[in-house]
């Protein structure tokens, strides 16, 4: 009789340790912390759901195949990797990082500390993550009253916005009949200032998450859902400090 075939990968093997080594739990209480302060911050951003923590620890095994492993203990995200742009992307003053890092994580978490420490490594791709899921747009704020504004020679509708901390695009809209500036000209202008904003949110998924967040691994999407099969398979309890 011919022994029966094994069509399990090196990787799933390497996973289903997990269910007989708690090790593999290291995180969680860490974890549940960190996703839940970064649920909390976005929470009022159109159309955010919250993330589940569990779908980043299956990230965490899939990236790290678990804590026998070197990444385990430095970089359980891999965000930071030589050749790998998500952290530099992160903290780019244009990529939209600033608006989905919660505030108290801000002191401790920089490019250095995401590549040297491990739960400042777990932020930042959760972090990069989320950026990655979100729809950034610029929105307009306006501020102060309405005032009026006597033009000088030489003056622009963009001269004046630098001038009076406004928009070329308030002012056009506050004065519509105005094609040509005329020295001595009033015109009317009022305060503004244009930032990123978060408008919308796409669904977090495997697929998604193999999408935005993995590097070159075609089968990442299927890892993921095998690091879920296996937790669904693990009856521990988890204990963390209040």
């Amino acid at each position: 009789m011919a022994p029966p075939v094994d069509d399990k990968t090196g990787f799933e093997k390497t996973i289903d340790g997990a269910l007989t080594d708690s090790a593999w739990d290291e995180y969680d209480c860490d974890l549940m912390k960190i996703v839940r302060q970064f649920n909390q911050y976005l929470a009022q951003t159109p159309g955010f759901k919250p993330l589940d923590w569990i779908l980043v620890k299956a990230m965490i095994w899939t990236e790290t195949s678990g804590p026998s492993k070197k990444a385990w203990k430095t970089k359980p995200m891999q965000i930071g990797n030589p050749g790998d742009p998500g952290l530099l992307a992160l903290f780019s003053r244009s990529g939209g990082g600033d608006l989905i890092i919660p505030p108290v994580f801000k002191p401790e978490l920089t490019a250095a500390s995401a590549t040297t420490k491990p739960l400042m490594n777990i932020k930042a791709g959760i972090a990069y993550l989320l950026m990655r899921s979100a729809t950034f747009d610029y929105k307009t704020f306006l501020q102060g009253a309405i005032s009026n504004y006597k033009v000088l020679p030489g003056d622009s509708f963009a001269k004046i916005a630098r001038r009076q901390h406004s928009t070329t695009e308030t002012l056009q809209r506050l004065n519509p009949s105005v094609n040509i500036l005329h020295p001595k000209e009033i015109i009317k202008f009022q305060e503004a200032v244009t930032k990123m904003v978060i408008t919308n949110w796409n669904p977090i998924t495997t697929a998604t998450i193999a999408g935005r967040y993995n590097v070159g691994d075609d089968d990442y999407a299927k890892k993921l859902e095998y690091c879920l099969a296996v937790m669904g398979r693990i009856k521990r309890t988890i204990k963390c400090p209040p």
